[in-house]
């Protein structure tokens, strides 16, 4: 950390069928940096958990970092959450990460049919995933991640019986396959 650099604290949101360990590359590059992330497990197996329980997950995870310096980060279907958790954190900015982002009203099992996603977009998607994205948290630090596409789809919750075998190991986190 440079002197005069300001700091920020990140609120990260996975996606749908997914944990907090989605972020795990990216909370140590800002760690580095000397940012404060949270990344919580949104209630995903739990069927009657809505947009607002995953906000109070959020909430609840990141109260402490709320403010003018909290920038709420979300992928995917967590950009129906990012909105919510950004209100009620006072955060001052919401990123959004492929994120899906909803009109003002519409349901999330809406979003799909509303906006054209599969097909050719999909597609579209697939050929273009392997090109690097730029993350540009504050000048002059820039951090590239490369994005790829999967080549077969991660089944539902994978990553949770992942989770849960390294922390019966007595792991905090699986390491790389």
């Amino acid at each position: 950390m440079r002197e005069g650099e300001e700091m920020a604290a990140f609120a990260l949101i996975h996606g749908a069928a997914d944990v907090g360990w989605y972020w795990h590359l990216v909370e140590r590059e800002l760690r580095a940096r000397g940012h404060e992330t949270v990344a919580p497990d949104l209630p995903c197996e739990d069927d009657a958990a809505g947009l607002a329980e995953y906000a109070d997950t959020v909430a609840r995870a990141a109260g402490h970092l709320g403010g003018s310096d909290l920038v709420v980060v979300a992928q995917s279907f967590g950009g129906f959450t990012a909105p919510l958790a950004a209100a009620r954190l006072r955060a001052r900015a919401i990123v959004l990460v492929t994120g899906m982002i909803p009109a003002p009203g519409e349901k999330p099992e809406d979003w799909p049919a509303n906006t054209g996603w599969g097909g050719p977009l999909l597609s579209r998607l697939r050929e273009t995933a392997a090109r690097p994205a730029t993350v540009i948290l504050s000048s002059p630090s820039t951090m590239t991640f490369p994005m790829t596409w999967p080549s077969r789809p991660r089944p539902r919750g994978a990553g949770r019986s992942r989770i849960r075998r390294a922390a019966a190991r007595g792991r905090s986190a699986p390491g790389p396959r």
